[in-house]
């Protein structure tokens, strides 16, 4: 039997907290199997045209979390008291995840450039269930180190002054699962992770309110876990 490994207990510990918060209703909840434990890529990797060159360190083989599937979608519970809030994640192990076709985010308006950036982009966390248009993915260049996560909402060029739909993360791939596991998958709660847009504007109020829910009830439903950093990230974006 394979043991957990520390990111793989917080995946497994933040699933079982939903779980159990009489607070929260469950929509979906799947939690898979883990898999091998790999220090390098997998051999495949190196016959694959669209990885070659591309470096997978040991810190992101071996911080990558190996569960077949791990997914929730959850909302919170109107007679609990706590205000609206939303979450949804899916994840699977990082490799099943690579070998996967790229998103197509691409519509009739898309640059070339765009087109091109897209079919680098592969899933690692989205929301099915929600169907909220939002995903993160990670991106497979040549001798890029760490490898680039970016967040993709399509409702963000609904926004004031925005014609794009894709942010970059200031976050690695294993440091993307340590804050879904803190998060829980709350709903954008990937902006905390980008200075570019501002959470403090009118067209960001359904990002911001859910962020301040998350900031302001999670430390009492779930006090194993330290919010201190996100209040810090949350207060400098407004």
């Amino acid at each position: 039997m394979r043991n957990p490994t520390e990111i793989e207990q917080k995946l497994f510990q933040t699933q079982q907290e939903i779980i159990d918060c009489t607070g929260l209703v469950v929509d979906r909840s799947v939690t898979g199997d883990l898999g091998e434990t790999f220090e390098e890529a997998p051999a495949l990797f190196t016959y694959l045209p669209d990885w070659q060159d591309v470096v997978f360190s040991r810190d992101l083989c071996v911080r990558s979390p190996r569960i077949s599937e791990i997914a929730n979608c959850w909302h919170s519970e109107r007679t609990s008291g706590i205000p609206e809030i939303r979450g949804e994640f899916r994840v699977t192990d990082l490799f099943t995840a690579l070998l996967k076709h790229p998103p197509d985010l691409s519509w009739a308006g898309s640059t070339d450039e765009e087109r091109e950036f897209f079919t680098q982009l592969r899933v690692i966390d989205d929301t099915p269930l929600a169907a909220t248009g939002q995903l993160a993915a990670i991106r497979s260049q040549p001798q890029v180190d760490p490898l680039e996560v970016w967040y993709y909402d399509m409702e963000l060029t609904s926004a004031e002054g925005w014609t794009r739909q894709y942010l970059k993360l200031d976050l690695t791939y294993p440091e993307y699962m340590e804050q879904l596991a803190l998060t829980k998958g709350t709903l954008g709660w990937q902006y905390l992770f980008t200075d570019e847009v501002p959470l403090g504007h009118p067209d960001f109020d359904d990002v911001r309110n859910q962020l301040t829910t998350m900031l302001d009830v999670f430390p009492r439903l779930f006090p194993a876990w330290d919010y201190t950093e996100l209040n810090r990230r949350l207060e400098a974006r407004l």
